[in-house]
């Protein structure tokens, strides 16, 4: 399920949360405030930390509960920076994102559809959806 961007992202894969994260899933739910947060979000496969700077997100608390970070080459295979005004920070196997959304390569295409048509709106009619109830800015997620 693909995930709205903020400013500045620390996308999480949900399987090195899983395995190496203190605590499981619902410890790092619990950190990040994700289910109250509106900025800090997950979907299926990912969880994502929103901050206005890149600067702002504690990569050294994430490495000390358990995730990877290689200090001497400032990158990781469990997380990844993306920015959406840029490009991630360093490039991770499981991610890819169109600066809108961000989603795991294993995402539904129907969900990949439905991301490249909410991502080629005009703002005028995202906001006209918004209006009338619809948040398209927002985790995608299939109607059941």
């Amino acid at each position: 399920m693909p995930i709205y961007l903020d400013i500045y992202n620390l996308i999480v894969a949900k399987k090195a949360v899983t395995e190496s994260y203190s605590g499981g899933i619902p410890q790092f739910r619990i950190d990040y405030n994700i289910p109250l947060s509106e900025i800090n979000q997950e979907d299926d496969e990912l969880f994502s930390l929103g901050q206005m700077n890149a600067d702002e997100f504690d990569i050294d608390d994430l490495a000390a509960k358990g995730l990877s970070f290689d200090m001497d080459n400032q990158k990781s295979d469990d997380f990844t920076i993306v920015g959406r005004y840029g490009d991630t920070f360093w490039e991770v196997n499981w991610l890819e994102h169109n600066g809108v959304f961000a989603w795991h390569n294993e995402t539904n295409n129907e969900l990949k559809r439905k991301v490249a048509e909410i991502s080629e709106m005009h703002v005028e009619d995202i906001f006209n959806e918004m209006a009338k109830g619809n948040n398209l800015l927002q985790t995608i997620r299939l109607e059941n």
